[in-house]
């Protein structure tokens, strides 16, 4: 009887394949738990953020509009409309720039 060699490079081969595998469903399953709220990672710094925009505010990040009682100070457009964020701070108005 004739001996023939056993192929072992095809065997390691689906051993790395099912390793790979694994890998792959456990990324996936963290990144459906993180984008289900699962995994809490993201929601306090997107809650956070979402709260300077939400509301009656004159002053909003990433613009020069400024809280101000007189037209007369304001160099842009200048509205005596109610804004929460100006009313804490005791003025009447915002100032569009």
């Amino acid at each position: 009887m004739e001996n023939k060699p056993v192929n072992k490079k095809a065997q390691g081969m689906s051993i790395k394949v099912v390793i790979i595998a694994v890998l792959a469903l456990i990324v996936m399953i963290v990144l459906v738990m993180i984008f289900t709220g699962k995994i809490k990672v993201f929601s306090s710094g997107a809650s956070d953020t979402s709260d300077q925009f939400t509301g009656n505010k004159c002053e909003l990040p990433g613009t020069n509009n400024e809280c101000m009682s007189y037209a007369d100070d304001c160099d842009g457009s200048y509205t005596s409309r109610t804004y929460d964020d100006c009313e804490a701070k005791g003025y009447d108005g915002c100032c569009f720039m």
